[in-house]
């Protein structure tokens, strides 16, 4: 093979390398099989990181905006999902407590520190979206597959559903009006 056609050859595949490392954190679909429920136990374990990643990433939004309403909207997310995380390690505790707890999460949120003010609140806006319809999708697979074992998950399950749909159509009129 020539020196042109290796360079080629080179140039051809670092670009495409840069390309789709690049497309990974931007496309939602690329952590739906990181986040598959099989089981109850499954969702418990997944749910928690899951929603630790939205209380942390709302902790930084509510730093950095001067939104009222998008601080407002972090706070109850905080609130909201701390809870929920309790609720889900005592479940675990209380009905798994001889089974490991391991979760093979990926995180889903871009980091925006150092980003402007209108940047950051643009990326938490579109990566919390993705965020919560993976979250959506979870407790659907839950309910749809039949697989809470107690009513309180598939509670928790339907919850989820009402509360995260309502906040993606806010998060979107939000995207549209602010951007």
């Amino acid at each position: 093979m020539s020196s042109l056609v290796r360079i080629i050859f080179a140039a051809f595949f670092i670009s495409t390398l840069i390309f789709f490392s690049s497309s990974v954190a931007a496309v939602p679909h690329e952590h739906e099989h990181m986040h598959e429920v099989h089981s109850e136990f499954d969702f418990l374990v997944e749910m928690i990181p899951h929603h630790q990643e939205a209380v942390d990433s709302s902790k930084e939004i509510k730093s950095i905006t001067g939104r009222s309403e998008l601080q407002e909207f972090a706070r109850e997310i905080i609130a909201v999902q701390k809870k929920e995380i309790q609720e889900l390690q005592e479940w675990i505790q209380l009905w798994y407590p001889d089974r490991h707890a391991h979760a093979r999460y990926e995180p889903m949120m871009r980091d925006i520190a150092g980003l402007s003010v209108e940047e950051a609140e643009r990326i938490f806006l579109k990566d919390m979206i993705a965020h919560h319809e993976m979250a959506v999708m979870m407790a659907r697979d839950l309910l749809e597959n039949d697989l809470a074992e107690h009513a309180e998950v598939g509670d928790m399950a339907r919850s989820i559903i009402e509360q995260q749909d309502k906040e993606i159509k806010i998060m979107q009129g939000w995207l549209k009006e602010w951007f």
